[in-house]
């Protein structure tokens, strides 16, 4: 979905834009592609293949995280062609001279 609340009609164009947020988000969170660890796509309806592929791979580069595609009969809304479940996941630095690894470790009494 777009800031404005539309949606592309045409699936490619849905599923460009979907990337697109994802990528958004995950320079929201300090991440990168490489930090996809999962992305489950939900498919509505025929989607050139070859230009389905060439999109993906343009934004995944050489990152290849697990991978499942779905073709779905219907999504939340009838105009909705493409969602992607997309999972990351990334290292933070944790120093136990700091102390900080407190916060992260369970308590044992």
């Amino acid at each position: 979905m777009r800031l404005d609340g539309t949606v592309p009609e045409n699936p490619l164009e849905q599923l460009q834009l979907a990337l697109e947020n994802i990528k958004k988000n995950l320079e929201t969170a300090e991440m990168e592609i490489e930090d996809l660890t999962k992305m489950v796509f939900y498919l509505v309806g025929d989607f050139e293949a070859e230009q389905r592929r060439k999109l993906i791979g343009d934004f995944l580069g050489n990152h290849l995280p697990c991978t499942t595609m779905i073709y779905v009969v219907a999504l939340a809304a009838p105009t909705f062609k493409v969602e992607i479940d997309a999972w990351a996941c990334k290292e933070i630095g944790l120093d136990v001279n700091q102390g900080n690894i407190d916060k992260f470790s369970p308590k044992i009494t």
